[in-house]
């Protein structure tokens, strides 16, 4: 616990003095000043709250999330868990329901007050309908699920329902995050909230504890789902019939084909294999020909120009088309922690009529700093050749922004001080909630008892290696993390100023040098 309070010291030792603008940030969108809410900053502690109370139930200083499944009297599968082939490696469906249900009705109560005591026997702060479902790509076949929710009114799924849920904005969609191969339980909580701090949004955050069907789960992540709203992404709304149209887009490996358009990227083999691109925003009952024809053809013309020889005569190009500042915050952020999705899988864009492209929010930070299925180096580009930024690093200017705002996170936000501060503090605050988590979970720190799918690094080659990635303890956990945040933290300083090599006029242009 001492590094916990070192760690507190010195975080907030190195913020005092910038306290009131460090958390303030313009919505890149919006055009409204506000402040991130960071759970672990703002939520009193177990020493804050004081002796615990005595309850036959769970009494945790995270609030709760109780979910029901119950259906005349019988606690209900909930659909989405993956099917595995016979060797146990690859997922060839989904579990549906009885009637082949892909969601099923439930019920969900919070108890989240700030600053007491949370009591999985009290009475409930918030309740609502829900329907629910297991979603993610290869998550979906690990023990602790994550969860896609829809609030609905009295019991109707047609008619969703909005609440403001765990200090969060109201809405009807929620996702519940169960860290699972993350053995830190951090990540997405850390790395949302530092987007946050650095592109102006990203999906809102809170730690909980969950109890389904009267089991208790484990510490999970409620987040917000990204979506157009005026607190979330702030477009200017979609009317039936309009000829333009703001939109959002993302890049999956499993698009929905009926959400999905073929853009040029799709035709010009500029996408990674059996990716998709599916439309976000217009919701899918707004999703005629028209409006995915138009989605279609915007897009497709930004991607033509970006992958054009264009880029070669005019580097700065991308000025037409893109939202700058955007695309490079985006890229030093998935650079820094070696982020291997990047225009594979969780990667948004969004357009407003009024404007140019962005790139995000951000989506998924679980593989991220080397919490991966292979091995993510710490002393290598990762990014920079990536999709849209193949061609972006061929502009100086570009590239020069990218250097000069690296170089400013780093005395900021993104220092090791404040990074490695920001680790211990939040660990100091989950306090006894790690330990029940790996109550239920603490098997998974023998790599031998979890199948090949759920380890770290499956492809490691030997039971030697096995034992080195799978971290054994969550104090080792969290090393592992540290030590290649400051690894690669500590290259990509020494490194930055090489990206010039992607804007200089030579043979080497278009080579990737480390």
């Amino acid at each position: 616990m001492s590094n916990v309070r070192t760690g507190k010291r010195l975080y907030i030792g190195l913020t005092a003095c910038v306290v009131a603008v460090a958390f303030v940030f313009h919505y890149v969108d919006g055009g409204e000043d506000t402040a991130r809410y960071h759970q672990h900053l703002e939520q009193p502690g177990e020493e804050e709250l004081g002796e615990k109370p005595q309850s036959d139930g769970l009494v945790t200083h995270l609030p709760i999330v109780e979910i029901d499944t119950t259906k005349d009297g019988v606690y209900q599968m909930i659909p989405g868990k993956a099917i595995l082939d016979e060797q146990m490696n690859t997922v060839i469906g989904e579990e549906t329901g009885e009637h082949g249900e892909t969601e099923i009705t439930a019920r969900l109560k919070t108890i989240e007050k700030v600053g007491q005591w949370h009591d999985s026997q009290a009475n409930a702060d918030k309740e609502s309908d829900i329907l629910i479902h297991i979603r993610g790509n290869s998550s979906r076949a690990f023990d602790k699920s994550n969860y896609r929710i829809k609030l609905t009114e009295d019991g109707n799924p047609l008619v969703s329902k909005k609440l403001s849920l765990l200090g969060m904005e109201a809405s009807s969609d929620w996702v519940l995050h169960g860290p699972f191969l993350d053995k830190t339980l951090m990540r997405n909580y850390m790395w949302m909230n530092l987007s946050a701090e650095i592109m102006g949004y990203a999906p809102n955050v809170r730690f909980c504890e969950l109890i389904l069907d009267g089991n208790y789960m484990g510490v999970y992540v409620m987040m917000e789902s990204i979506e157009v709203s005026e607190g979330r992404v702030n477009l200017t709304r979609y009317e039936a019939g309009d000829p333009v149209m703001s939109y959002m887009v993302h890049i999956e490996p499993k698009a929905e084909l009926l959400k999905s358009v073929e853009t040029f990227s799709f035709y010009a083999k500029k996408l990674e294999p059996e990716r998709q691109i599916e439309i976000a925003y217009p919701g899918v009952s707004y999703q005629t020909e028209a409006v995915k024809e138009y989605i279609q053809a915007d897009f497709s013309e930004i991607e033509q120009a970006i992958y054009s020889n264009e880029a070669g005569s005019d580097p700065d190009f991308y000025i037409e088309y893109l939202d700058e500042s955007s695309f490079v915050d985006y890229y030093i952020l998935q650079e820094f922690v070696g982020n291997n999705d990047i225009f594979q899988a969780s990667t948004y864009f969004y357009k407003d009529v009024r404007g140019k492209l962005h790139i995000g929010p951000v989506w998924d930070y679980n593989n991220v700093l080397d919490n991966y299925t292979t091995v993510m180096p710490a002393d290598e580009f990762l990014v920079s050749q990536s999709g849209f930024y193949s061609q972006l690093m061929k502009s100086e200017r570009f590239v020069d922004r990218v250097i000069a705002r690296y170089q400013q996170l780093r005395k900021g936000v993104l220092s090791e001080e404040q990074l490695r501060a920001y680790i211990w503090d939040t660990e100091g605050w989950l306090g006894t909630a790690v330990e029940r988590n790996y109550t239920v979970w603490g098997y998974t720190w023998d790599w031998s008892q979890i199948p090949m799918y759920e380890r770290r690094r499956p492809d490691a080659g030997s039971d030697e290696t096995f034992a080195d990635v799978n971290p054994a303890s969550y104090q080792e956990a969290i090393e592992d993390m540290i030590s290649y945040m400051v690894r690669r933290g500590d290259w990509l300083d020494a490194h930055i100023d090489s990206l010039r090599q992607y804007c200089q006029t030579s043979k080497n242009a278009d080579t990737v040098l480390y």
